[in-house]
């Protein structure tokens, strides 16, 4: 079979990563039984996966993400001992880049539950906020704050077409098996002159998404900047410091759209030699958390930190997981819970006879984050990083 670029189409050889067998993880850190295998297009430095088989039964039946209150939310940041929620940031960092104002119209395209757009609402009384998603899950949610009528799942409305001032999608074009068709539609969907804004986890620096078995598209700024002036875009802004270890792109939509050129071949180069070094990093990293378990007596008691992705593949790849006792998160709307058989607590309830942690965080950003928690200054804690 001939797998093909999603953005331009190219044939793609260069095949990056494979997991091999029954070592795949979903975004919602569950393992799927299948093969994750990521190439990199060498015409337009995209970096992609092949498509989960049934992909839209996947997202339409099991993805639950965050819905076990209208208020669970994600970590972004920790700052001075204060959470910072993703929804807060996205919200602020939006604000601070396009202008929204009483009366506009703006659609979120693949929204789940929309915290983000509940949000906006409640800081912008008569902003008229539409939904859209591929499944009725998050229904109930979008009840509470818009009327029926501006929510739709699965087929856009006629009426839809050239209304919105504003589309925004956060964290949803990874998703998408057919992304030039979904930049499509919200081209259709935008005034001319009208904002898509968006983020997409950047892959060169959030290194987790490059072996997300349901990311489809790992984007880069020169594979994110073709797909949309391929889809009628001036591109006004890619940053990949506004949210960290993603890109947030700001783009409008033309009156005359103009042809794609793809991005210079030093460039496709360079990206693709840096993600051949993710790829290397991952496809070694199993290995790495089974040779730091082979140092610890078979008795020794360890806590894992993190309960996202990073964790999930640590635990993926232990012989024995059951030795971990207690998973270590920040997230006070995860402690309390049993994840992977075992309590989440908070940092400053780690038992004291635990002294061995496995760190289950980005390795970029992971040491600091350990070295920056109150509960553990003093004591002596053996920590595997990945």
């Amino acid at each position: 079979m001939i797998l093909n670029c999603n953005l331009c189409g190219t044939p793609l050889a260069d095949k990056l990563y494979d997991s091999g067998s029954a070592k795949s993880l979903t975004s919602l850190c569950t393992a799927h039984e299948g093969r994750t295998q990521v190439y990199v297009c060498q015409s337009c430095a995209h970096v992609q996966s092949i498509a989960m088989d049934n992909i839209d039964a996947y997202y339409d039946d099991s993805y639950d993400i965050l819905v076990d209150s209208e208020e669970e939310d994600q970590i972004y940041e920790v700052v001075a001992g204060q959470m910072v929620y993703r929804t807060e940031h996205q919200v602020r960092v939006l604000r601070d880049k396009v202008t929204l104002a009483s009366g506009m119209k703006i659609l979120d395209y693949g929204c789940a539950k929309s915290a983000t757009m509940r949000t906006l609402s409640r800081q912008i009384p008569g902003l008229e906020v539409h939904l859209f998603d591929v499944s009725d899950r998050y229904r109930p949610f979008w009840d509470k704050f818009i009327p029926a009528e501006r929510g739709a799942t699965f087929e856009l409305p006629a009426d839809w077409q050239g209304r919105f001032d504003v589309v925004t999608s956060f964290f949803s074009l990874e998703h998408m098996a057919q992304p030039q068709d979904a930049l499509g539609k919200i081209a259709a969907l935008l005034k001319t002159g009208g904002t898509f804004y968006g983020i997409v986890p950047n892959v060169l620096s959030n290194t987790a998404d490059l072996i997300v078995v349901d990311h489809v598209n790992h984007f880069t700024p020169p594979s994110l900047a073709y797909l949309l002036r391929a889809n009628g875009f001036e591109v006004q802004e890619i940053s990949d410091s506004a949210h960290r270890g993603a890109l947030v792109f700001i783009a409008r939509k033309l009156a005359q759209p103009a042809a794609a050129q793809p991005p210079a071949q030093t460039e496709v180069h360079a990206i693709a030699q840096t993600a051949r070094q993710i790829a290397d990093f991952w496809q070694q990293a199993g290995a790495r958390v089974q040779a730091f378990e082979q140092t610890l007596a078979a008795d020794v008691p360890v806590a894992l930190y993190g309960a996202g992705f990073y964790g999930a593949f640590i635990v993926s790849w232990l012989r024995q997981p059951q030795r971990i006792r207690c998973i270590i998160d920040q997230n006070a709307f995860l402690q309390g819970r049993q994840l992977h058989g075992v309590p989440v607590i908070a940092p400053a309830d780690l038992p004291t006879d635990i002294t061995t942690l496995l760190v289950g965080l980005n390795p970029a950003h992971a040491h600091q984050i350990v070295g920056d928690i109150p509960a553990f200054a003093g004591r002596s804690l053996n920590c595997f990083y990945l």
